[in-house]
């Protein structure tokens, strides 16, 4: 998205028609929600905050937070990021939105939200001024969660698999040089499907995916990575 906006505002056409009534409109707030994922003790481990204040005062929620007036969303993510959990400049995907007119009780609210993937040791999250807390929890197994978080977690994790198949997005959640355990745990999260490293391994191989890296280690070869080509190997593990 550019940060100026000149070309799009500076013309005969931006201009507030005659006699538009702004009050007659329903007015509706957006915020931002940052979905960190992370890979270790073989789980796929989400960054949650428990909130400090109402509503769901006490409940794990996704980070997240109102975008300010002159802010873009990305800014916002950002930001609201930063303030919640101490964590910067890490990249951040846009994968949904979520509208639903009673998510919100305090007013209607439509959320942009984000996705990390990330590796633990990238980031040393601590609370912010509006968080009780911060920690790391099992993605598939959350605690009760604030607003529809739920269905944004839940929302993610199809998305995750979606990337896993579509691109080498999973493996920024492993090590440069990962093994095959870790490689085969990851895709059991991820794909829910009973997974054997050896026979993991003996496939990737053969479609020239992995190549050794030192004893009992492996890295990805990312030019010979093709949509679906993992997706392939999980679904046929002959």
């Amino acid at each position: 998205m550019p940060r100026d906006y000149s070309k799009y505002i500076n013309r005969p056409g931006y201009q507030l028609p005659a006699g538009y009534d702004l009050a007659k409109y329903p007015r509706m707030s957006a915020t931002a929600d940052m979905v960190i994922l992370s890979f270790f003790d073989q789980k796929l481990n989400v960054l949650l905050v428990r909130r400090k204040n109402n509503p769901f005062q006490g409940y794990w929620a996704i980070p997240g937070g109102f975008v300010e007036q002159e802010e873009d969303l990305a800014e916002a993510a950002s930001r609201e990021l930063l303030e919640e959990t101490g964590i910067k400049k890490i990249k951040l995907q846009e994968f949904g939105a979520f509208g639903h007119p009673h998510r919100d009780p305090r007013t209607r609210t439509v959320t942009i939200a984000y996705l990390a993937l990330i590796r633990k040791e990238m980031v040393r999250p601590k609370p912010g001024s509006d968080a009780a807390d911060v920690a790391w929890f099992p993605a598939l197994k959350p605690p009760e969660l604030a607003f529809d978080h739920e269905l944004v977690l839940q929302k993610v994790l199809m998305r995750l698999r979606e990337l896993s198949i579509l691109t080498p997005s999973l493996f920024q959640l492993l090590p440069r040089k990962f093994s095959l355990s870790e490689l085969a745990g990851l895709c059991r999260e991820v794909f829910r499907e009973k997974i054997v490293p050896k026979t993991l391994g003996k496939n990737l191989k053969l479609k020239k995916l992995i190549k050794p890296a030192g004893k009992g280690f492996y890295v990805l070869v990312r030019k010979n990575f093709s949509p679906a080509s993992l997706g392939f190997v999980i679904a046929n593990p002959q």
